[in-house]
């Protein structure tokens, strides 16, 4: 009995001197697990995806003609031969046959009118250089899993640069495992990084705003770093840009605090204004611009391209208001339509796996960090309020924490009446939209709470929810 417990323990023991090697290697074998998944999923020649994905498809195709989308373009020939013809689309056949003469955008059960053009051209250029480059090689090319296989490179890179942005700000071992696997451990992430989506680019967004913005309040240097990846995320997507406005509700309240001669610590971070509004410029420049492109380049009425959607009052606006404010929009919100039905047993587990974890990975997250905010103590040991009386002191983290639960709670009612005002619709905003905020809680919330207890459950509902979540598609 000795000899099996000495081995054990001799095992035990060069876990714990090599946790950080063997925490690297599990997170890179998850991430080859992943990206084999997502690879999978990409190239399964699948139908059209509810999610949009024939309108992007048609933004796609214009940009490799040359073209950009507008208000009152038609969809494009060869969207309507892949739905009517090629994979199809989740949402039933068109209207006319494949084999019709008269098989044409008018048969698309979605409306002859493209809403592509709402979209900032920058993934769509991204992925015709992508496609460009694949085609330098021999072999057949098929253009819709070129755009696909775009959208799981981009997507496997975002896991990688939340890895890449945990480490380097000093998270190791179990935390480095759980940076990585939880910013994607649920079916609609991983649905974006097969289908033809700008939305594929939040995880790396998120990722890069998290590792830059946090990397720059911890050392108070690097803010170009910061404002280059904001500039990368607001020119992808408006809502590949929202994490970037807890880290404007930081600096304002440290710009506002100092004026009433409160200090920062422990980090000796000192943001100064120019820094707030450039981010704040950065951040709407691109919906300005587009918004131009937009009004001048319109055939159509908004009416027109959105029919039932368009705006019809002021009262079903303001309701929708306190829906969105009354709704979670978490990174994690699943989506289980996106899920393919499996009649295999283990498939089936793994889908049930995918449809409920994200829930739990929700509630954990969140919960964990909502309570590290409001908690209001004095103990020395933990820094969990957002301010301490006596010394006058703001904590950036805890600051950053704050506003980017703020900001998860506000940018929906935004971005609704956004819509009524720019676009002339009122419809209700997805929690998809939060998919860029992934990295930035899970880092904050392995930085705020050290406990290597919390690092552990993290992990393993990230690493359970990943697994889950990829297996469905393998």
């Amino acid at each position: 009995m000795a000899g099996p417990a000495q081995a054990g323990q001799r095992v035990w023991s060069w876990c714990v001197r090599h946790g950080a090697l063997l925490s690297l290697i599990v997170s890179a074998l998850l991430v080859l697990y992943f990206a084999v998944s997502v690879i999978h999923f990409a190239l399964d020649r699948h139908p059209l995806s509810l999610l949009d994905e024939h309108v992007h498809l048609d933004t796609a195709l214009k940009m490799h003609k040359g073209q950009l989308s507008y208000r009152g373009a038609l969809i494009d020939q060869g969207v309507v031969q892949e739905w009517a013809c090629g994979v199809g689309h989740q949402a039933g056949p068109t209207l006319r046959g494949c084999a019709d003469p008269l098989l044409s955008a008018e048969s698309l059960p979605s409306g002859k009118y493209t809403s592509g053009y709402i979209h900032y051209p920058t993934y769509f250029a991204g992925a015709e250089l992508f496609r460009r480059l694949l085609e330098l090689f021999p072999g057949d090319h098929y253009p819709l899993d070129e755009y696909r296989l775009f959208s799981a490179v981009v997507m496997i890179l975002g896991v990688i640069a939340s890895g890449v942005a945990a480490y380097a700000l000093g998270i190791r071992r179990v935390g480095l495992i759980a940076a990585v696997t939880a910013p994607v451990a649920a079916s609609t992430i991983m649905v974006m990084g097969g289908i033809v989506n700008p939305n594929a680019l939040g995880v790396l967004c998120g990722a890069l705003i998290a590792g830059t913005g946090i990397g720059w309040m911890r050392r108070n240097r690097g803010f170009l770093w910061f404002a280059l990846a904001s500039a990368f995320g607001a020119c992808v997507a408006v809502v590949c840009s929202l994490p970037v406005g807890g880290f404007l509700f930081a600096i304002l309240a440290v710009l506002v605090g100092r004026r009433f001669g409160w200090t920062v610590g422990p980090e000796r971070w000192d943001p100064r204004w120019w820094q707030l509004g450039t981010l704040i410029a950065i951040v709407i420049a691109p919906v300005v611009i587009w918004g131009r492109y937009i009004a001048a380049s319109a055939t159509v009425s908004n009416a027109t391209v959105y029919g039932g959607l368009a705006f019809e009052g002021w009262r079903k606006v303001i309701v929708g208001v306190f829906q969105e404010i009354a709704s979670v929009h978490t990174p994690w919100t699943d989506w289980d339509k996106a899920m393919p039905a499996s009649k295999a047993f283990l498939g089936q587990i793994m889908r049930g796996i995918a449809a409920g974890w994200p829930v739990w990975l929700s509630v954990l997250i969140f919960g964990a960090l909502v309570y590290t905010v409001l908690r209001s103590n004095f103990d020395e040991r933990f820094q969990f309020t957002i301010v301490k009386f006596a010394p006058r002191v703001l904590n950036p983290l805890h600051l950053l924490a704050l506003g980017t639960l703020l900001t998860l709670l506000l940018y929906p009612v935004a971005l609704r009446l956004s819509n009524v005002v720019t676009f002339g619709i009122d419809v209700g905003i997805v929690a998809r939209y939060s998919i860029a905020f992934g990295p930035l809680l899970v880092i904050l919330l392995l930085l705020r709470v050290p406990q290597r207890a919390t690092h552990w459950v993290i992990a393993f509902a990230g690493a359970f929810g990943m697994i889950g979540v990829a297996g469905v598609w393998l």
